[in-house]
């Protein structure tokens, strides 16, 4: 096996990733737990970043094959205005045109989120946030740290004031990998979103992590 490469994402990984995010969706292991329908998953979770003119995205690869992917957006507005565009272009139209195979079976988890929202932190100074998902096969190879470490790097770059993610206490080594980049717990809560799958309640967190402090400054300052 060659070491890995990282490098940007192309708009032809946009499958890839998808079937990744499915794959590692529920805590490291196959979403199809909780949501049966692949395609409408990698819709929902990842189209939007392809559509998202702004999108900062790299991707693990082992020998050409992609085992990994930190993407996100620099603008929470922005990316809101993306998801609605894929609902609105490919989501709706695609449950008449039978893009999806079990749609319906994703009502329950989709309807939970509406009950069970994710904690965000401030997007003044917290605008950019992120997803980081890797496959079992990338355990050991540092893959992580890199991906994360070339994309907080792209966004200091950029001048973005900071970073924030959603996560819960499940996923334990993906918080060790996010405390020692610099991550720190916002705020965090009891969940029930989670309970029909893992059968307890789940802390859920809004972890941050700032990256321009002058950046930080001036957003405290225009708001005086």
């Amino acid at each position: 096996m060659s070491d890995p490469v990282i490098r940007r994402v192309l708009p032809t990984d946009e499958a890839r990733l998808g079937e990744i995010a499915y794959l590692t969706g529920f805590f490291g292991n196959s979403a199809g737990k909780y949501f049966p329908d692949p395609q409408l998953f990698a819709d929902l979770w990842v189209r939007a970043y392809f559509r998202l003119p702004d999108a900062v995205g790299y991707v693990g690869q082992v020998d050409g094959n992609v085992i990994g992917y930190i993407i996100g957006s620099v603008n929470e507005t922005a990316y809101r205005r993306a998801l609605g565009r894929v609902v609105a272009g490919t989501v709706l139209p695609g449950v008449l045109t039978r893009r999806y195979s079990r749609p319906l079976l994703a009502l329950p988890y989709l309807t939970r989120t509406l009950r069970f929202p994710s904690l965000h932190a401030s997007e003044t100074d917290f605008p950019a946030h992120l997803h980081l998902n890797l496959l079992p096969q990338s355990r050991g190879l540092g893959l992580g740290r890199g991906l994360l470490k070339t994309f907080l790097e792209r966004l200091e770059a950029r001048g973005v004031p900071g970073v924030q993610l959603s996560t819960t206490d499940e996923n334990e080594a993906a918080l060790g990998l996010y405390t020692k980049a610099g991550f720190t717990v916002a705020a965090s809560r009891k969940t029930e979103l989670w309970t029909p799958w893992l059968g307890h309640a789940a802390r859920q967190m809004s972890l941050i992590r700032q990256i321009n402090q002058s950046s930080v400054r001036r957003s405290d300052t225009d708001s005086d």
